[in-house]
């Protein structure tokens, strides 16, 4: 499957899971693009690079 037609399937998905949550739930709009915006900082958080905690920068570093 070419990149445009996995991102179509993506977008196709997240619509039907919207539609079945607003007919089955009692979810409002601006609740559901709250989820959205929640997810979609957990995906860009999971995707960046990785830096060292606080705790992480204060432990002398060991030997080998």
């Amino acid at each position: 499957m070419k990149y445009d037609e996995q991102a179509d399937a993506l977008y196709i998905e997240l619509s039907n899971v919207i539609t079945r949550f607003v007919e089955e739930f009692d979810l409002n709009p601006y609740t559901i693009v709250g989820v959205l915006d929640a997810k979609k900082t957990d995906i860009l958080m999971d995707t960046g690079p990785e830096y060292p905690t606080d705790e992480e920068l204060d432990e002398p570093e060991q030997e080998l």
